[in-house]
Order: structure tokens, then C-alpha cells, then sequence
């Protein structure tokens, strides 16, 4: 649509994901940094922190039960590689975000054991050899069209808390559209408990770290979205929209409950619902509590 598109999150995980869709990215960066990760790999030995660190990421299984031993050291080291590199540019979270998307599966694009594509779910299966360089050089084949494409336009991401002043970096937007943590679903942290591990987080982390998300505040108050919709404010033009996709439950009407929390920074252009209790799970054991999908539209007061 000819839009440059921005975004902020709290989580690691999230601002790499849009960093690398939305960021404007060098041919030559990429190749070079292709070059400096191949070799990384090709030299990498694992250590005894790398092992027992790993093993204690152990959620459905241990992270060490979904790869054959040499396809764990690759992954180790790659993991690395990004971390020592962190936030270094569009290019840096463009080939993260895409060996993200590699670690775990039911395809044979996968690195992974025979596993889930959205959650890692025990693997199954025979251990087999799966080499990390050439599956991320096919993802990057498929995105090659959007990497190449100059009639694009492109943007930038922030991590942070939403819910506070948002950096500069962030430019005076016309739409801001947003996906808050359904109320009661299941825990996002833990459905992608995998690719948190690889962008960063160890085994306490998931114990500490989640205590300053919106998923977990909202559950003791949503006045949490006030202070989101003052920060939000500041950055929106006069004339625009915020977009919100809710996901509802039989505990809370969250389109009526954050419409109440609007003023003084919103007003209420539009909200409709879909139900989705009849949809399909699409292999997902547990589709937590939410009954129907709420998108709540509002204008900026003036």
C-alpha cells in the first residue's frame, strides 16, 4: 500500500520479527553477513554452558531432543552469532527473524525434529542431519521478490514498552493498527517458547521477564491500556485511526472494556465482532478461551 510501517515491542523477539519484515535492506549487507555466519557455523564448538543451558529450556522437551547433534551445534552457534550482533541493522534481523522461522516444523524446510510450525510441540521421529546454511539461503530465495521490490516502502522498529513515551525513532503516524494479548489466552511467551530461547532469553527469563508484559498487567487491571492510549496519542496525527484486533471471551467483552478506558484520547468510530468458536485448530491442541475476534476502530481527539 505504499506505507512505511514502524513498530515497537517489549519483547526481543517481536521487534527482530518486524525489523526484518520492514526494514530497508542492502543485496550487499546480506551477503556479507551470509559469508561472516557461514564461517561462524563452519568453526563454532560447543561448550558445556551451551549444552546444559540449552537442556534446561525444557518445556515440552528439552531443546537438545529436537536436533540431531550436529544440526544443535549449528543452531548454538547461529544463535550466537545474532546475539553477539544484536540490533546491528535491518540486514542482522532480516536473516534472525528468517533462521527464526526455520527452527522448528513439520517441513522439510524445518531443522527440527518432525514438530509443530507455530508451537513446539515434543518432536518426533528419527534424528536426522539438517544443515542450517542452505534451508535459511531457500527462506531468503522466497523472500526475494519483497528484498528486491524498490516500489516498497520501508520503515523501522523500536523495543520497547508501548505503554510508555515512545522513542523518536518513531515518526508521527496516520494509522496505528495493534494486536494487544487476547484476555485469557494462552501465553504467547509460551507458545513460542523456542524462538524466545533463540532470541536471547534463558531459563529464568520465562520466570521474570513476563511480569512486565501487557499480557501479564492486563490481568490485574486493564486500566494498563490507558497509559498505552496516552503514548499512542502522542504519536497519531489529528485526523487518525487506532485499530485494535481483540480477542474476546466469555470473561470480557475487551472491545467494550477498553472503549470505556478510551477518553480522553480516543473516540469510538466503530467495533464489530466475529465469532470463531467454529473455526478449525489447524493442529493446535489447546485454542485457549477466546470466542470471537472484536476490531474496535478509533478516532484521535482533538
Amino acid at each position: 500500500m505504499g506505507r512505511a510501517g514502524y513498530g515497537i515491542d517489549i519483547s526481543r523477539l517481536g521487534h527482530v520479527l518486524t525489523l526484518g519484515k520492514v526494514g530497508k535492506t542492502s543485496p550487499a549487507t546480506i551477503a556479507a553477513l551470509l559469508n561472516e555466519l557461514e564461517t561462524f557455523i563452519g568453526s563454532y564448538r560447543l561448550t558445556v554452558a551451551d549444552q546444559s543451558g540449552a537442556a534446561a529450556i525444557k518445556f515440552n522437551s528439552s531443546i537438545p531432543e529436537y536436533f540431531h547433534v550436529d544440526t544443535f551445534r549449528e543452531v548454538i552457534a547461529a544463535r550466537h552469532f545474532f546475539l553477539e550482533r544484536w540490533d546491528s541493522g535491518p540486514e542482522w534481523a532480516l536473516l534472525y527473524s528468517c533462521t527464526l522461522h526455520l527452527l522448528h516444523g513439520n517441513r522439510p524446510y524445518a531443522l527440527s525434529r518432525n514438530s509443530h510450525p507455530v508451537t513446539p510441540y515434543s518432536p518426533t521421529g528419527p534424528f536426522e542431519y539438517r544443515p542450517l546454511m542452505p534451508r535459511l539461503l531457500e527462506k531468503l530465495d522466497r523472500v526475494r521478490g519483497d528484498l528486491e521490490n524498490e516500489a516498497l516502502a520501508y520503515g523501522g522498529s523500536a523495543q520497547g514498552d508501548c505503554t510508555l513515551l515512545w522513542p523518536a525513532s518513531i515518526p508521527q503516524a496516520n494509522v496505528i493498527i495493534t494486536s494487544p494479548p487476547f484476555f485469557a489466552s494462552t501465553r504467547f511467551y509460551m507458545t513460542n517458547w523456542m524462538r524466545f530461547w533463540f532470541a536471547g532469553w534463558e531459563r529464568d527469563d520465562y520466570d521474570v521477564k513476563p511480569a512486565d508484559y501487557v499480557e501479564t498487567r492486563q490481568k490485574a487491571n486493564l486500566d494498563v491500556y490507558r497509559k498505552f492510549f496516552e503514548a499512542a496519542r502522542q504519536r497519531l496525527t489529528d485526523d487518525g485511526l487506532l485499530v485494535l484486533h481483540l480477542g474476546d471471551s466469555k470473561k470480557c467483552d475487551m472491545g467494550v472494556e477498553l472503549s470505556k478506558r478510551a477518553g480522553p484520547w480516543f473516540k469510538v468510530a466503530d467495533s464489530f465482532t466475529e465469532s470463531v468458536e467454529h473455526c478449525e485448530s489447524h493442529g493446535i491442541r489447546d485454542k485457549g478461551s477466546v470466542t470471537g475476534h472484536t476490531y474496535l476502530v478509533l478516532n484521535a481527539n482533538r
